[in-house]
This record gives structure tokens, C-alpha cells and sequence, in this order.
């Protein structure tokens, strides 16, 4: 199945366009390969290669941790927010991670925003992935308005064959405008709107003992067509970065993040057997939202005596979320197979009231950098965090926390020659920590804030001019959570991440390319569950070992043809809260290919890709709910792209 003749119809004229138009690359040179400086995660467009993702750095979630950038300034993230207006996505820990000031433990997921270029560009793609994919038509275009003003911005019309062989459908529109009426001063509105609708739930399966479901075909969908999930997505933010005085720089960033689910379903297939019968049961929420304001402002002085340079950072971030869950209502839909469709009828759900939970945040800071040209330099920054949280049920009184913890870090580097590096750094931070699952007696309830702590060191080393490797050691300590015997998911002990990481990128010879990393990680649980035998000490759905190759080989006597591979092996993990049985090892082959051409001079890009070439089937667990999940099987890309 191609894109449908419509889609084409509305993206073709622009093709013709194109022939005779002059270029200047915008979205045809995207190549997340040419962008990546380590192999701890980088995405550009709809390619990303490394370790790390926004989602997952060091086994936990930097969203959730409080990491979000956008420009390198916070963004406390309710609502997706599309790729369109990202000109890349970079995952910082170790090394990296040291020139922010203000992090928290877990990985910092910084995003570069795409500026209004300096001519005229109109950008159209068209990419299809025949599942568990994004298939986009897009328009875009980049112009200068004024001398002082520019805008970047467009459309994307997306139908999607998910994972599980479901339709999705994602409408979204993005811009941004860039004022510079000084060299002194630019000011970046922003926003970003998606509608998500046709959207179909996947099944959730759960065995009834300790062993994995039995495989099915995977192009098959066996959820309910009447449950679905419909959202509305919608961010607006503004960006101000200027020179007030003389070696001093300001930046301030305010963001509305709202993210509204009108309706929601989740099906879930209990009591699994070995030969994949199961009781179909199924829940429905109302009307769920999360909105929040968020944004940070900092001053920055920088003073420069020979080879030493002082910065001094004065800062305060916050936000205010509030958010309104829960009221299911439930249903079964008696026996099922999984894997085999089984249409019933949708019952009458009943809802219950629901829970808001608002969070108000504010904290302030003082940070110093020093640096030491040649020699090596050093951060220390305190701040305190004032923190206030009230949450019940609708029309009741709340329950009030209140918290205004200290949160500090230090870290050091030292270059004893131009080509080595090392580094060490401690960080304290205060941590939402998500909602209960699905599953739980709670559902949607969200966790209350706790301490966490990291500390890592290492060193980078330039082995050649254009390939460096990077070897760290760190340690991530937070409270963990789980259900209990009542089937609420609460904080049942603490959770520790010791781990070595590994990078090695660069360009090992002309027009030869590599990302590749892994990453080994000892996970333990430790508090009263495990004490009496409840759970197991080690963290189910996370593995202790992760490996990644990327390989990319475009000599320029190819002209402007490249190949490319990502291999990546995920260890075998545990798959219940006892540790008695695992998911086995993963194991994914992806190979691909692009073609930089042009046509009159419009730069045009031709990208191919086929996934997981050897058709592995494998399966994922969810680490909160228990969930089973059979990874996505072979499945081909293609998208063609044009800057004109």
C-alpha cells in the first residue's frame, strides 16, 4: 500500500514547482548520523541513532526527571510536541551534560529549534512506513519577512499503521518567528498543535504465570474498533535571549504545554495461557487534560582574565501543572485469544469522579563556573525548591505536600592534553515520579516527589582528529515504585542504577562514519517489599546490557549516494516483580539508504529504510504494568524530500 492518491494530489503540485526553483538545504540534508557527536542519542527528523532517547538515559525517563530543554532552557512537557520545528534532539549525560547548569540526575534531552533561514524555503517531503511508522506529507516554509523578522513553519497530514497494525491519524501544525531588532536582543514565539483521532488502543496482555504469551502473527490487529483513543495537543511558548550590560547575558523562556484527551480506552487481556485464551477486559476515561505553564529565566556574567574565565549564573525556573484524571469506568468483554479478532459490542461504562492534582514549583539558584584554559574547569550550583502539591477527588477537599528541599551539584574536568579529557560531577534533585499504570488499583494517580542523586566520571579521548571515545561510570539513586499487595501502586523502597557507558564516534575514514556505544547497567531494589519476599531486588523491563552500532559510508566519489546500518542488542531482562522468569535477549538489523541529489538546483533527498531485516521476533515487558508486547516486525521506510 502507497500513500493515497489524495495525499499525492495535494503534495505533487509542489514537486513540479520544484523543477525549477532555486534551493537552499532546509529538511533535505537531515541525517542524524552527520549530527551526532556522541552515541548517547541524537534524533534529527524521523531518524535517530545512539543509546539514549528522550524517553530513556541511564534506565529512567529524563521528561520525568525534569529535564527537558528547548534552546537549553526548561520545559516542563504535558503535550506532544512534534518534530517539525526540532532542528535535532541531542541526549546529554557524562561529559556532555556539564555545560548546563542547573541539571538533575538522569540525562538532560536538550532541543534545537529550526531557524527561519536567510532566503526564501519551502520544504515539501512524503515519507511512508508501511507499520509502525510515521507516514507524513509535509509543507513547510522558511522566509525572511522583514529585515528583523523571520518564520518558520507548516503542516503535516500523518496516517499511521501502528505497531500493533491499528490506524492512527495526526494533523499538526507548527511556526515560529524569530525577532532580531538588535544585535543585542531576538525574541522566538513559538507553538505547535496536533489532532490525534482514529487512533485505535493496543492490547495489553498479561499471562497468568511466570512465562511468556505464545507468538502471534503481528499484522494482525485484536483490539476493539470502537476503542480508541482521541487527543488534542498544544504547546505556545516564547524564547528571549539578549546582552542587557556588558559581559552579561540574559535568557528567559515561558511555555504552555496542554495536553487534552477526550476520550481514552485501555484493553487489557488478563490471565493469559500458554495457549493465548484470555479474559478481555476493558476501561474507559472521561475526559482527562494535563496543562501546565512552565519556563525559566537566567543571567549569565561572564569575566575573562587571561587564560581564566569566571560565569556566574543567577536563575529561577518553575511551573504550575494541573491536571485532571481518572473517573473510569469498566467493563468485560468476556473470553478472547490474543492475537485473533474478536469484535464485540461496546458495553455502557459507568464513571466514577475523578482526581485533579495541581503542582506548584519554584526554584531558585546561584551557580559558578571557573575555567582554566588548557588546564580543565569546574561548576558548583545550589538552588531550593519550593514545592507545593494538592490532590483529590473532584469536589473534595485536597490533600496538601509541601516541600523546600536544597538541590546541589559540583562538577570538575581536566585536560592534560589536547586530546584527553576527564570528568566527575554529583547532583541532587527533586523528581515527580510519573502516574500508577493502567493496572493498579490507583490508576492515573500521580506518585509523590522525592530526593534523587547521581554521580558519574569518566573520560573522553580524541583517537583521531574527527573520532572521539568516551568511557564514564555513574550511579542514579531514587525511590522506586510498585504495586503492593493491595494492587496500589505506591513507593515500596529504593531503586540504585550503577553503570558504565560507552561512546565511540567520528569519521574512521573518508566518508566512513560510526556511532556506535553500550551501556551496562547493575539495577537494584532495596526496602521492606523485598525484604519480605514480595518482590524481587532486581527492577523488571530494564536490561543490564545495551549494545549499539551505527555505520554510515557516503564517500563524496558516490555523489551524494550513502549507506547505512544501525545494529542494536538489548540483554535479556527480567519480566515479573519476582524475578523468576526473563524476557530473552533483542535483536534488531536495520539497513538504509539516501540519495542527495538535485534537479535545477532544488536539493532533493531519497531515503529508504528496512527495519528489523531479519524479521526477530521478540518481546518487550512494560517495567510498571507487567504488560507484554511483541516487538514490530520487518517493515520498510521510504520518503523523498525537497528544499526549494
Amino acid at each position: 500500500m502507497f500513500p493515497s492518491s489524495r495525499a499525492w494530489r495535494l503534495v505533487a503540485p509542489l514537486w513540479l514547482l520544484a523543477l525549477s526553483a532555486p534551493a537552499f538545504a532546509q529538511r533535505a540534508d537531515e541525517n542524524a548520523f552527520n549530527a551526532a557527536e556522541d552515541a548517547f542519542g541524537t534524533r534529527v527528523g524521523s531518524e535517530g541513532v545512539g543509546l539514549y532517547s528522550s524517553s530513556d538515559a541511564r534506565g529512567f525517563d529524563p521528561r520525568q526527571a525534569g529535564n527537558t530543554r528547548f534552546e537549553g532552557l526548561y520545559f516542563d512537557q504535558q503535550a506532544v510536541f512534534g518534530t517539525r520545528l526540532n532542528r535535532a534532539q541531542t541526549m546529554h549525560v557524562g561529559i556532555s551534560a556539564q555545560s548546563y547548569p542547573f541539571p538533575a540526575p538522569t540525562g538532560i534531552s536538550d532541543t534545537a529549534l529550526v531557524m527561519p533561514a536567510d532566503r526564501t524555503i519551502i520544504s515539501v517531503s512524503t515519507q511512508y512506513q508501511d507499520v509502525g511508522g510515521v507516514n507524513q506529507n509535509a509543507l513547510e516554509i522558511s522566509t525572511p519577512i522583514t529585515d528583523t523578522l523571520g518564520f518558520t513553519g507548516g503542516g503535516t497530514y500523518s496516517p499511521i499503521k501502528a505497531e500493533w497494525y491499528a490506524p492512527n491519524t495526526i494533523s499538526s501544525f507548527s511556526g515560529l518567528f524569530r525577532w532580531r531588532p538588535s544585535d543585542k536582543l531576538e525574541v522566538i514565539p513559538v507553538s505547535y498543535y496536533s489532532f490525534t483521532m482514529n487512533s485505535l488502543v493496543q492490547s495489553q496482555i498479561f499471562t497468568a504465570g511466570a512465562y511468556l504469551p505464545p507468538k502471534y502473527h503481528r499484522r494482525t490487529f485484536f483490539g476493539q474498533d470502537w476503542a480508541e483513543r482521541v487527543s488534542r495537543d498544544f504547546s505556545l511558548g516564547v524564547i528571549a535571549r539578549g546582552n542587557p550590560f556588558p559581559n552579561w547575558r540574559a535568557q528567559m523562556a515561558l511555555f504552555r504545554s496542554d495536553g487534552d484527551r477526550p476520550e481514552n480506552h485501555s484493553l487489557f487481556y488478563r490471565n493469559t495461557q500458554t495457549d493465548g485464551t484470555a479474559t478481555i477486559d476493558v476501561l474507559k476515561s472521561p475526559r482527562n487534560r494535563s496543562l501546565s505553564y512552565s519556563g525559566e529565566a537566567r543571567l549569565s556574567g561572564v569575566y575573562t582574565q587571561g587564560r581564566y574565565r569566571h560565569t556566574i549564573h543567577l536563575d529561577v525556573k518553575g511551573r504550575d501543572v494541573k491536571r485532571i484524571f481518572g473517573g473510569v469506568g469498566s467493563a468485560s468483554l468476556g473470553a478472547g485469544t490474543i492475537g485473533v479478532e474478536t469484535p464485540r459490542p461496546e458495553p455502557v461504562f459507568v464513571f466514577t469522579l475523578r482526581d485533579n492534582d495541581m503542582v506548584r514549583q519554584i526554584t531558585p539558584g546561584v551557580a559558578y563556573g571557573g575555567e582554566w584554559a588548557r588546564v580543565g574547569e569546574f561548576n558548583v550550583g545550589v538552588q531550593r525548591a519550593f514545592y507545593h502539591r494538592d490532590f483529590g477527588r473532584e469536589n473534595a477537599v485536597p490533600t496538601t505536600t509541601k516541600s523546600q528541599p536544597w538541590l546541589y551539584y559540583a562538577t570538575a574536568s581536566v585536560t592534560p592534553t589536547e586530546k584527553l579529557a576527564f570528568y566527575a560531577s554529583y547532583t541532587r534533585g527533586l523528581e515527580d515520579f510519573g502516574t500508577a499504570p493502567d493496572n493498579a488499583a490507583n490508576r492515573g494517580q500521580p506518585m509523590p516527589a522525592g530526593i534523587t542523586e547521581q554521580v558519574d566520571a569518566g573520560f573522553r579521548y580524541r583517537i583521531l582528529p574527527n573520532v572521539s571515545f568516551v568511557a564514564g561510570v555513574f550511579e542514579v539513586k531514587k525511590p522506586y515504585f510498585d504495586r503492593d499487595l493491595a494492587n496500589v501502586y505506591t513507593e515500596v523502597g529504593d531503586r540504585s542504577h550503577q553503570g558504565i557507558e560507552t561512546s565511540l564516534t567520528g569519521q574512521l575514514l573518508p566518508g566512513l562514519t560510526i556511532v556506535a556505544g553500550a551501556v551496562f547497567i547493575k539495577a537494584r531494589v532495596t526496602g521492606s517489599s523485598v525484604d519480605r519476599g514480595l518482590i524481587g531486588n532486581i527492577p523488571p523491563g530494564l536490561s543490564p546490557a545495551v549494545y549499539s552500532l551505527g555505520l554510515q559510508y557516503a564517500p563524496a566519489s558516490w555523489k551524494g549516494i550513502g549507506v547505512d546500518t544501525q545494529i542494536k542488542q538489548t540483554g535479556a531482562q527480567y519480566a515479573n516483580r519476582l524475578n523468576t522468569f526473563r524476557v530473552p535477549a533483542t535483536f534488531s538489523f536495520d539497513l538504509g539508504a539516501r540519495y542527495n541529489f538535485r534537479i535545477r538546483d532544488v536539493a532533493m533527498t531519497f531515503r529508504t529504510q528496512v527495519f528489523n531485516i531479519t524479521n526477530e521476533y521478540d518481546w518487550k515487558v512494560d517495567a510498571a504494568s507487567g504488560a507484554f508486547a511483541p516487538t514490530p516486525p520487518r517493515r520498510f521506510m521510504v520518503r523523498l524530500a525537497a528544499d526549494f
